[in-house]
């Protein structure tokens, strides 16, 4: 299972990516999910991403879904996107 912090999402400045800041991308995301999306998991994500107070938990078809999306973005926010996956392990 992989989290992510959509509250304290690390995002990176420049293309070193050494530079970054914090910021709390959780309405943003959200709302690109929520306007751009198809279906109930998309829906679904996208309330929990708003809703959320830290990391959130996503299945294997729940992050497939999000690593599809975010194809759709720019590369910096890909690589920042990226950044912020956390493996969980059981």
């Amino acid at each position: 299972m992989k989290t992510i912090n959509f509250k304290e999402f690390r995002m990176f400045t420049d293309i070193r990516q050494v530079d970054n800041i914090i910021i709390d991308y959780s309405v943003d995301f959200a709302d690109l999910i929520y306007k751009n999306s198809n279906g109930i998991m998309p829906h679904d994500i996208a309330m929990r991403i708003y809703k959320s107070d830290g990391p959130i938990p996503f299945t294997d078809e729940e992050f497939d879904f999000l690593q599809e999306f975010v194809k759709g973005m720019t590369p910096i926010f890909q690589d920042s996107f990226a950044a912020n996956v956390v493996n969980e392990t059981n």
